[in-house]
């Protein structure tokens, strides 16, 4: 099944991980950070910085989970107003240092001859998720779009990323018994399965339906 081995994948991992946690086997994901933010005491900001630079590179975007490692390190710390703001700034030179990245290897095996104008249709929904920032500045790349499209990505980052670290900052005990509670994650897997068999089953009616009688 094409849409359904992914989700089947990560919900089996899912489930051994929690009865792995449940028996006291390994500690909880909140256990593991809280241990990092002891241990690396006042150099957590740059620990968060580091994460989102990763999350914000092609190929490492797709597998590193580092928004949400960052989100937890800064509960974790309680950052003052001050944190927050210079904590922004880092995190937005961070992705745009990531873009730039993305964006000189697309250009780089780009074969487009014609560069390609500015265009905010499709760089704004790309910056919901840094990884989508990332498959698209690769994209852009490959486009030979401008290169100023990443400078504006950037100016446009730094209020999204503010907002974002005041919810997180405002909200972190909610945010912290979502992420540690193994039935809310697990009813969100169960869903993304449901949705992916019912696109496996779309496209095997659609099958059906072109083969010859």
């Amino acid at each position: 099944m094409k849409y359904t081995k992914l989700p089947t994948a990560i919900l089996s991992i899912f489930l051994f991980m929690t009865l792995a946690i449940s028996q006291g086997w390994i500690p909880t994901g909140l256990e593991l950070l809280q241990s990092l933010r002891d241990g690396i005491g006042d150099q957590w900001f740059w620990l968060v910085v580091f994460c989102i630079f990763l999350e914000a590179l092609i190929v490492i975007s797709l597998y590193f989970p580092g928004q949400y490692i960052a989100a937890i390190l800064v509960i974790l710390s309680g950052p003052t107003f001050t944190d927050i703001i210079l904590l922004t700034a880092a995190m937005v030179i961070a992705v745009t240092l990531g873009s730039s990245v993305n964006y000189a290897i697309g250009r780089y095996y780009s074969n487009e001859r014609i560069t390609k104008p500015m265009s905010f249709k499709t760089l704004l929904p790309a910056m919901i998720h840094s990884s989508g920032l990332a498959i698209f500045t690769f994209n852009w790349g490959l486009q030979k779009g401008t290169a100023k499209l990443i400078i504006a990505s950037a100016l446009l980052n730094l209020p999204y990323y503010l907002f974002i670290m005041f919810i997180t900052v405002s909200f972190g005990e909610q945010i912290i018994a979502a992420t540690d509670n193994p039935l809310i994650i697990g009813t969100a897997l169960l869903i993304w399965l449901g949705i992916a068999i019912y696109r496996d089953r779309q496209l095997l009616v659609a099958s059906r339906n072109v083969l010859p009688s």
